[in-house]
């Protein structure tokens, strides 16, 4: 017997597990439009905090221009490239469901690309610069690190490039530098909790990721170091650059952060999300501390 899914239409339409939609349906969420989406909202709302208030027009609309697009790219590509594996896993897929080709996923993601680096190119060389990191972390990451341990290097240069386009775009570079150690901490951090709990299971299926590489142990100990080092660090520049007392707060909630090494078995799947709340906080508070010019 089929039982009827009690849900309204509009949550059925919003699962990508749903078939309801269509081939529309199918090419919208090829692209990881949640993902994409909340990448974007990060970035306007960094450049809204380092000048203090609503950014302007050409702001806001410059970084939707380089960041969407190129983070619905990044997640086209990530479908194309995991085609034969989510045909045995994840048969929701709108490749696998037959709602577009893989070779559409291509010449979308292509396209897409084409309207972020434009986008970034009219907006001046150095948002171009940070609209190429932040879009060749990603792809790298789908096309190659994915499954290895050198996938912290595109987690690296994606966290890095945030920032830095906000920056970039309103002019307000103090903290730049020192943003770069502090974004490969964070990378440290999350992608251990990212893959932590299905390390085992990778190491058995031949992908050498982080954790499955380190183990569980010096895993959850690395993890555990990466937040408390970068809450040192937070501490450490906070004097040279002149930030008011959200920069304590930065730090508090990244050494608690730390917590999310503990080895809690039935709350593996938490790890990563309540760390992912812990750094976007932490980020938020950081980058409002950073003093505004002639303020």
């Amino acid at each position: 017997m089929v039982v009827a899914d009690p849900r309204p239409s509009l949550w059925r339409v919003l699962d990508e597990r749903n078939p309801r939609g269509g081939r529309l349906k199918g090419w919208l969420f090829v692209t990881h439009p949640g993902p994409s989406l909340l990448v974007t909202a990060v970035t306007v709302a960094a450049a809204g905090l380092l000048i203090r208030r609503l950014p302007s027009e050409r702001t806001a609309v410059g970084l939707v221009l380089v960041m969407l697009p190129a983070q619905l790219a990044i997640g086209a590509v990530n479908d194309w490239a995991d085609a034969r594996s989510d045909a045995v896993s994840k048969t929701f897929k709108p490749i696998v469901r037959g709602c577009l080709r893989r070779g559409d996923a291509a010449l979308l993601a292509a396209a897409l690309l084409a309207v972020s680096l434009g986008a970034a190119a009219f907006l001046g060389v150095g948002l171009l610069a940070t609209a190429l990191l932040a879009a060749g972390a990603g792809i790298s990451y789908d096309l190659l690190l994915k499954r290895t341990p050198a996938a912290l290097i595109a987690w690296w240069a994606g966290f890095t490039a945030v920032p830095l386009t906000a920056m970039v775009i309103t002019g307000r570079l103090r903290g730049s530098l020192e943003a770069v150690p502090l974004a490969l901490l964070l990378a440290v951090g999350l992608l251990i909790a990212n893959g932590l709990p299905d390390a085992e299971a990778d190491r058995l299926a031949g992908a050498r990721t982080l954790p499955s590489v380190l183990g569980e142990r010096l895993s959850r100990t690395l993890l555990s170091t990466a937040m408390l080092l970068a809450a040192g660090y937070v501490l450490l520049l906070k004097a040279g650059l002149g930030q008011d007392g959200l920069g304590w707060v930065a730090a508090a909630v990244l050494a608690s952060g730390a917590l999310a090494g503990a080895p809690a078995a039935p709350a593996r799947r938490l790890g990563f999300p309540l760390l992912a709340i812990c750094v976007a906080v932490a980020t938020v508070s950081w980058l409002a501390a950073l003093p505004v010019p002639g303020a």
